[in-house]
């Protein structure tokens, strides 16, 4: 990719899930995560979560999902291949992907889908 915006190397690593913030149809909800993302030189991005919301929602629920990914300005663009509810097989996720620092990362819906939105922090922990 040529000009400005995020490059794809930029993002491969192991991430640990380190912040969420989590938003059912615009309204805040009290949520507990943990996770890892891994984005590979190659283009594959993978990731498991396991989120426990609080009310009114009151879900735990493990999400996972792999396929390939690309940039796009600064957005991450991932093509989910296999996933669980709601990351459905042939769906694009377009995540706004600001690095906050060389090895943190802030991954931010630009939309959310079914009325849950995950804006997520994840930590950098090595080399993918």
């Amino acid at each position: 990719m040529s000009g400005c915006g995020l490059s794809q190397g930029a993002l491969v690593g192991f991430w640990e899930l380190t912040g969420s913030d989590v938003l059912w149809r615009s309204r805040p909800v009290p949520a507990s995560a943990s996770g890892t993302l891994v984005y590979t030189a190659a283009g594959t991005v993978s990731t498991v979560m396991e989120m426990h919301l609080r009310r009114p929602l009151r879900l735990g629920r493990t999400f996972a999902y792999t396929g390939r990914f690309r940039t796009e300005g600064d957005e991450a663009v991932h093509h989910v291949t296999v996933g669980t509810w709601p990351f459905t097989p042939g769906r694009e996720l377009r995540r706004r992907a600001t690095l906050l620092a060389p090895d943190r990362l802030r991954l931010e819906p630009l939309d959310p889908g079914h009325g849950l939105a995950l804006s997520l922090t994840w930590q950098r922990t090595g080399p993918a």
